[in-house]
């Protein structure tokens, strides 16, 4: 195990995540390896009464530590039972090494749309999936989990027996959001299917694909391990668009390089056309980004809840700005998401 403190070489460099608005703040790194090392860690930090956080990837860092900072990214053992159909991580495991040992096993896990992602992060905060709406979400499957203190050591949870799925997306240009977004909302949606809609603005770099280089646009994702039909979507022409069966190892979106997000989301109980419109209204007439993404619910993801709506921009200190926008749905709240929270107390 290696310790760093203020002004020692690795010291930046292991305090720093995928978020790079935000660092943590500690007086002290445990660049932990093992269960043992957790416990030496935790009892360092109640000893001497500091508080203390846990990052493996920093994807969902809401709050900075001042105390003592335990990073997990070393603790990335994953093994994979494919008789009892379960897979058992370590605290610093990443989604794309559990796809990748399930995947010859014809199994897979409840993951999400980026393979860089903690498994244990992204698990406690609930787990919305690329087929949640089919299988609810990956907290539902814990079978058991370790822990020292408020860290999670070794986690267990059950696969799935799925080796393919039907899915892609839609790129559609900005100007023709409105009827997008009527035919997203109107979409009598089969309960085996897990969709998205997003709005999305690319910079202009060769690295993308020539017709989203620059562009505003509105996204449309879907996935399901049943064929379902998308034709009614297409009520404009389309930048881009894929559909079909693959593996599921290639269902998941291409990872992004760390930068600067804050974002938060709320549940809702009804959504309104009308709602709707005013939040994508609000969103791209504010004097900051704002990129808007729409989750479809169920009973297997939120009893209560019909949708999940999230804002999120590339820059700090937006809380009031996305205020302005959930205003729009503030009657039809009942709750929060603890994942897709992003630099906010």
């Amino acid at each position: 195990m290696q310790i760093f403190h203020p002004g020692d070489p690795g010291y930046d460099d292991e305090r720093s995540g995928f978020q790079t608005g935000l660092r943590h703040e500690p007086q002290v790194i445990f660049a932990v390896e093992n269960a043992e090392d957790v416990r030496k860690a935790v009892e360092h930090a109640e000893a001497n009464g500091l508080p203390y956080e846990v990052q493996a990837t920093g994807h969902g860092l809401t709050t900075p530590t001042t105390g003592v900072l335990i990073s997990t990214k070393r603790m990335n053992g994953v093994h994979v039972d494919p008789a009892q159909r379960t897979a058992t991580v370590e605290a610093g495991a990443l989604w794309q090494q559990v796809i990748d040992a399930a995947a010859p096993h014809g199994l897979a896990p409840l993951s999400g749309d980026a393979g860089d992602v903690g498994v244990v992060g992204y698990t406690l905060g609930g787990g919305h999936g690329l087929l949640a709406r089919e299988f609810g979400l990956a907290r539902d499957r814990v079978r058991s989990m370790d822990k020292i203190g408020e860290v999670v050591t070794t986690l267990e949870f059950e696969l799935l027996p799925v080796n393919q799925v039907h899915s892609g997306e839609m790129y559609f240009d900005a100007k023709h959001a409105e009827a997008v977004f009527d035919a997203f909302h109107r979409w009598d949606l089969p309960d085996h299917v897990t969709p998205s809609l997003a709005t999305i603005a690319f910079p202009d770099i060769p690295v993308l694909p020539e017709p989203l280089r620059g562009q505003n646009t509105v996204r449309l994702t879907y996935a399901s391990t049943r064929p379902f039909d998308i034709d009614h979507l297409k009520v404009a022409p389309r930048l881009t668009e894929e559909f079909g069966v693959k593996p599921f190892h290639r269902a998941s979106g291409g990872e992004l390089p760390p930068h600067t997000y804050q974002g938060d989301n709320v549940l809702l109980s009804d959504l309104p056309a009308e709602a709707l419109h005013s939040v994508r209204e609000r969103a791209a007439g504010s004097d900051v980004p704002i990129f808007l993404g729409l989750l479809p619910l169920n009973d297997k993801i939120s009893p209560g809840a019909t949708h999940l709506l999230k804002l999120i921009s590339p820059r700090l200190h937006v809380e009031d700005r996305h205020a302005e926008v959930f205003d729009a749905v503030r009657p039809y709240v009942v709750g929060r998401s603890r994942n897709f929270r992003f630099a906010v107390g």
